[in-house]
């Protein structure tokens, strides 16, 4: 599989996008942040992403309620990779990318110069910001 470039993505969705490409790639690792010197656990880091993924799938039956996403955190329930499917914000972004670079080609074969509009000038975009954090026992 190749990494398709975080450039062709809109900033609305980042760090989902980059999750999702490292994540067909193999390489959940290189989310984490550099600052922390290697001093994580790789199994947990990767862990807190893939259940992330599994948050954010296009279609709300197949993301874990959020009982199953503390279980998962806690090591009480596997998380099962074999069931994540691409984010959901990245399938509404390439539509709309899709749908602009649609309406750009047809705009300029039409010869009108730059009077034309495009259906999703409309569209709300809504920014997303996900936070993973490691799960500490501090009853010692």
């Amino acid at each position: 599989m190749n990494c398709m470039s975080i450039a062709s993505i809109s900033p609305v969705c980042v760090f989902c996008a980059l999750a999702w490409n490292l994540y067909g790639c193999g390489q959940l690792l290189q989310l984490v942040d550099p600052l922390l010197n290697g001093e994580f656990d790789d199994e947990e880091a990767q862990k807190f992403v893939k259940i992330g993924l599994l948050c954010t799938q296009d279609m709300s039956k197949l993301r874990p309620s959020m009982s199953q996403v503390v279980k998962m955190l806690m090591g009480e329930e596997a998380v099962n990779d074999q069931n994540i499917s691409k984010p959901g914000l990245l399938s509404d972004i390439t539509t709309l990318r899709d749908q602009k670079d649609k309406s750009d080609n047809t705009s300029e074969g039409t010869g009108r110069g730059g009077n034309s509009s495009s259906s999703s000038e409309n569209i709300t975009i809504t920014n997303a910001t996900m936070t993973f954090n490691s799960i500490f026992d501090r009853s010692n």
